[in-house]
């Protein structure tokens, strides 16, 4: 039987040790706040082999560039959806959406309209809360890789998925929480006191950072760490069986968990009209219009509207398309609120909301599912979205003009009639 001095005897080693170690943290400057750059993506397993979550995709895609991008575009699949599907059509060429993230077809249609022609660049990542929105600008844009527009495609899910227990569940929580410095946001973080208490110590105990400072930089692996968009902790992706198109290109944009490699998910540039109906999956998704993951929501989407202004980086908001079906399974009340808190809340940072959750430009046939936009829907959004950057002098004039031996885009951003007759 244990003796009842060993909890006692254990406890004040654990204090000893902590005591020591932050006197050697302390003699020494350590630890230092952690910076996460190409060379430190690099040093990560999934470079050797090639392989690993989103997340990791997506950052060393924009940090490899050769060009900081003069926009940047965030948001979830929903504007993934849109946004690889038209920029497919739009190159004639099947995207690897792991690395070709630059926004061809966004460029040429601001250019048409004022000769301007920056560099875009499409950070969308399947699963993405708000919170994760957050945490890629705080970590991409505080040196010089910072661009100097973004545009932010929101929705409800991105506020209230009722799948989601609370923000640290992502896994871009997981992989970019320890570059950032969350304190504040802190208590709407986590599910639950002892989670927060969990983070609490191994913010502040020098026993809990050890590991942390002899990996350096380094981010950490998400291998077997079960998050909010890989729930069963899977590694590499093992090849799929045969699947309907729709569904293909989806998983291509929304994230499929596990770790993926280079030319598993490819948006094809002209793929036939299907569609699946997800409308059961977002029954489950609203269950409850106000649940517990809201609150920290909201306060991430304050908090990334005060950091883009202190950056001064010039923001366009946009309330992302869907179907009736899917803006039905919320209440009108709901709606009604969630509308005016995102004009508000947008206003209030001084950058410009627009709603197209609605429009009526957006027809069945410019969709995937009820919520996610093909390639016809896309080119639909990236002209409205060229057209909102239009109305903002202060974001036009600070874009490049085009090169005068820039050729006219192939594709052209508004439908033709032949492409319209595709779909039916």
């Amino acid at each position: 039987m244990p003796s009842k001095k060993a909890f006692p005897t254990a406890l004040l080693l654990f204090a000893l040790t902590n005591l020591a170690l932050y006197g050697l943290f302390h003699q020494k400057g350590l630890p230092q706040a952690k910076i996460l750059d190409l060379s430190a993506l690099h040093r990560a397993n999934y470079e050797a082999r090639q392989e690993g979550p989103w997340i990791w995709w997506v950052l060393r895609a924009y940090l490899g560039q050769p060009q900081t991008p003069d926009l940047a575009i965030l948001g979830s699949s929903q504007m993934g959806s849109a946004i690889f599907s038209a920029e497919a059509e739009h190159r004639f060429e099947a995207l690897d959406t792991t690395d070709q993230r630059e926004v061809t077809r966004l460029t040429d249609a601001v250019q048409k309209l004022n000769g301007r022609a920056p560099k875009v660049f499409n950070l969308s990542m399947g699963g993405a809360m708000v919170s994760d929105h957050y945490l890629v600008a705080k970590t991409l844009f505080s040196g010089k890789e910072k661009p100097k527009a973004v545009v932010i495609g929101v929705n409800p899910r991105d506020f209230l998925d009722n799948d989601l227990p609370a923000a640290s569940a992502t896994d871009a929580f997981y992989f970019l929480s320890s570059y950032v410095d969350i304190e504040n946001l802190a208590p709407v973080s986590f599910d639950g006191f002892f989670n927060l208490l969990d983070y609490k110590l191994k913010k502040h105990l020098p026993l809990k950072q050890v590991n942390t400072i002899c990996k350096g930089n380094e981010p950490p692996s998400l291998a077997n760490i079960a998050t909010f968009t890989n729930p069963e902790g899977k590694g590499t992706l093992e090849k799929r069986k045969s699947q309907p198109l729709a569904t293909q290109v989806l998983q291509a944009i929304s994230g499929s968990a596990g770790d993926i490699r280079q030319g598993t998910w490819r948006v094809p540039a002209q793929p036939p009209f299907s569609f699946v109906d997800n409308s059961r999956e977002y029954l489950r998704r609203y269950k409850r219009t106000n649940p517990p993951c809201l609150t920290g929501q909201k306060a991430y989407f304050h908090a990334l509207l005060a950091y883009l202004k202190a950056q001064d980086i010039k923001v366009i908001v946009v309330g992302m398309p869907s179907m009736e079906s899917n803006r039905h399974i919320l209440p009108a009340s709901f709606w009604t609120t969630f509308k005016q808190y995102l004009h508000d809340e947008t206003v209030a940072s001084g950058a410009s909301f627009v709603d197209l959750f609605g429009d009526q430009r957006f027809v069945i046939t410019d969709y995937l599912d009820t919520v996610h936009l093909n390639r016809f829907g896309g080119a639909k959004l990236i002209s409205a979205i060229a057209g909102e950057l239009n109305k903002r002098p202060d974001i036009t004039a600070i874009m490049p003009a085009a090169a005068q031996s820039q050729s006219e885009s192939p594709v052209d951003v508004q439908l033709s009639a032949g492409q319209q007759k595709q779909w039916h």
